[in-house]
């Protein structure tokens, strides 16, 4: 519309001229009768009977006719024909009207509205004889502003900026347009004014308490529109609005205004969301709460729109991103404890890296001792398979209830759940972790004993080593078993068992040795870790092929940030290994790509849950190699799998394997092992 208006402080103004509304009024209804005439040949008002018309108003009025035409004539090189040139007259005279009232102080901004409202019932007529405009889009379903708020943002275009501010600082802030409001922040914060931006958000939304319902109708529309700029900044515009409106929708007794209250409650609890200004949610929640006390029952639907707990996902995937909670969101969770212990405990099961389990453990400690006590009950009573998801957390904040209980469900359960067990807990720091191992090992199946051992030994901690010890020293302990048992004590350094180690090394039976190859190689390796000079001397002296000792069990590497290392150097074989499985209903072939001691990678056409238990028979040479193994996990075309048990004749086999197809070790470095993101949980 109009731009600017030349001369907008003329002679009406400052010259003492103060035109009254019903001259104005009377100008423009006489606009609409010469436009009439221009439609009608029939009609008796031409040119001169005009002139004659016009010659009878006040000279207030002729005086404000004639600064409208030098308005208009002044900006019509920029202006585009988009309505008759008379119409914009009237539109002229009244904006031009209205200002000066204002100017002078005869008019208050809240009664703007209501002036052009009066003047465009008079300008309706003209525009109903001149313009096609309306009456084309209306039949296209387009809907159009009024033509008195069409009028209203054009008065606010010519107000000095001066005005501007006082007025949106001002309890009348209400009365300017969303559409000029936003406007003039757009130039404030584009000058850097941030505080007059505040100032002028807080003004506005304390509108929303006025008296008047008009008042509050306009403010919460606006306010809705005016969202975006109360997100910016501190946030501390946003508490503010929220609050106001929080404290409206529990008062409001207007069905239509408490609608409009509660989707600008929405739109605006939506942008502290969107914003991750939590302490802005806090005040949400907060207020939903009281207006629910005030009236219950009206703030369910509200409480859906919002979807806080929805968002929770992306909250705590937030979190975990920056290392560390944002300020206001354990007082978020808190509001929502529930919701927020189940998404953290699925998310913790899903964690691959110390990091992210230790901030999921300090959001559910920020929740309180009634978030540990539920996951105490769930170990306690809970299905195996949602009761194994909380031993990784729980064992971080309430080791001693995880000794008290698993041990007695272990018995209880399937051996899925052992392994289950046994995976969460190498999320548990060292020390919790190796207690918490040796407390449970007699519990376990004996197939999953050896993975537990496995995490013993990957501990770094000594509280496992008595343990092991008796299991090394015990001739009943399964081969396998002993095996895994060694190799933990050759990771923990164990010098204790120095003398046990020599002795399988050394110890002989008429013409041949006394133990096993594999439990001497394995003797050996430990050794290298325990006492390495004196290996040299025992190992020189126990007929071992240096060879053999290559394919040797990795060290933990301390303060890495993957809870479970690999426990073997990765070999990618130069020939593909066929296998089989011989205990399914429906036995499957695998194409082994990748293996070591420990387990392997097999592509295959099926896909097998992990935790299940796969007999497996590889093919190569003469005679097969036979094993147990656990499913690890499974990707497109692809199954990870891991040794829960073999003969010792089929692992000295399988190092013979390795040896031929696998070449050297490729040890894989934790450090450049990254976060994956995007890995949700579900929220079942």
């Amino acid at each position: 519309m109009v731009g600017s208006m030349p001369g907008m402080s003329g002679a009406a103004g400052a010259g003492g001229y103060a035109v009254a509304e019903e001259d104005v009024r009377s100008m423009i209804g006489l606009f609409a009768q010469l436009g009439k005439a221009r439609k009608d040949p029939d009609s008796r008002m031409d040119p001169a009977a005009f002139q004659s018309r016009l010659s009878t108003l006040p000279v207030r009025a002729q005086v404000t006719l004639q600064q409208a035409l030098a308005g208009l004539a002044a900006q019509a090189p920029n202006e585009k024909p988009d309505k008759p040139m008379l119409l914009k007259l009237a539109e002229h005279v009244a904006i031009r009207f209205a200002l000066d009232s204002y100017e002078r102080g005869e008019l208050r901004v809240n009664a703007v509205k209501q002036l052009l409202d009066r003047m465009n019932s008079e300008i309706e007529a003209l525009r109903k004889i001149l313009g096609q405009q309306e009456e084309t889009m209306a039949n296209a379903g387009l809907q159009m502003q009024s033509y008195t708020e069409l009028l209203d943002q054009e008065f606010w275009l010519n107000v000095p900026e001066e005005n501007k501010k006082e007025v949106l600082t001002s309890e009348e802030a209400w009365c300017v347009p969303p559409r000029n409001v936003r406007g003039f922040l757009e130039e404030m914060l584009r000058r850097g004014e941030l505080k007059t931006v505040n100032e002028i958000l807080l003004k506005y939304a304390a509108c929303i308490g006025l008296e008047a319902p008009e008042a509050r109708r306009t403010t919460a529309i606006g306010l809705s529109d005016l969202a975006e700029f109360y997100g910016s900044g501190d946030g501390s515009a946003l508490i503010d609005v929220i609050q106001r409106l929080g404290n409206q929708l529990g008062v409001e007794r207007e069905s239509d205004l408490q609608t409009l209250i509660g989707a600008a409650f929405v739109r605006m609890s939506q942008e502290a969301g969107a914003k991750r200004f939590y302490p802005a949610m806090q005040q949400a929640l907060a207020s939903l709460d009281s207006v629910e006390t005030l009236r219950p029952g009206t703030t369910t639907n509200i409480r859906q729109r919002i979807g806080t707990e929805e968002r929770l996902p992306e909250f705590i995937e937030d979190a975990m991103r920056a290392g560390h909670p944002q300020d206001g969101l354990l007082d978020i969770l808190g509001l929502m404890p529930k919701a927020s212990l189940h998404y953290i405990t699925n998310r913790f099961a899903n964690c691959g890296f110390r990091e992210d389990c230790e901030l999921l453990g300090e959001l559910v400690r920020g929740l309180g001792d009634e978030a540990v006590h539920r996951l105490v009950e769930t170990l306690q009573t809970a299905p195996a398979t949602e009761a194994t998801e909380v031993i990784g957390l729980l064992s971080q904040l309430s080791p001693q209830s995880v000794e008290q209980v698993l041990p007695t469900r272990l018995a209880q359960w399937p051996r899925t759940s052992h392994d289950r067990a046994v995976r969460q807990l190498s999320s548990t720091p060292p020390e919790q972790r190796a207690l918490l191992l040796v407390s449970m090992y007699a519990s376990l199946d004996p197939l999953i004993r050896p993975l537990a051992l496995d995490e013993m030994g990957m501990s770094g901690r000594t509280e496992s080593i008595p343990l092991l010890l008796d299991l090394i020293r015990d001739d009943n302990t399964p081969g396998f078993t002993r095996i895994k048992a060694i190799e933990a004590a050759g990771r923990l350094r164990a010098s204790a068992a120095s003398a046990m180690l020599q002795l399988f090394l050394e110890a002989k039976q008429v013409w041949r040795w006394a133990y096993h190859t594999e439990l001497r190689i394995a003797a050996a390796q430990a050794l290298q870790k325990v006492e390495p000079a004196l290996a040299i001397e025992k190992i020189m002296a126990s007929g071992l092929d240096r060879k053999e000792l290559v394919l040797e069990p990795t060290d933990p590497e301390p303060n890495v940030s993957v809870t479970r290392q690999r426990r073997y150097a990765r070999l990618k074989l130069t020939k593909h290994v066929p296998a089989t499985t011989t205990n399914l209903r429906e036995n499957m072939r695998l194409t082994i790509a990748e293996l070591n001691m420990g387990g392997g990678i097999g592509a295959s056409d099926r896909h097998l849950a992990p935790g299940s238990l796969l007999a497996l028979k590889f093919a190569h040479g003469v005679r097969s190699i036979r094993a147990q193994a656990i499913v690890r996990g499974a990707r497109p075309q692809a199954m990870a799998f891991e040794f829960v048990d073999m003969e010792l004749d089929e692992r000295s086999r399988l190092r013979k394997l390795l040896l031929e197809l696998g070449g050297l070790p490729q040890p894989s470095n934790v450090v450049n092992r990254t976060k994956r993101t995007g890995r949700l949980a579900l929220m079942k």
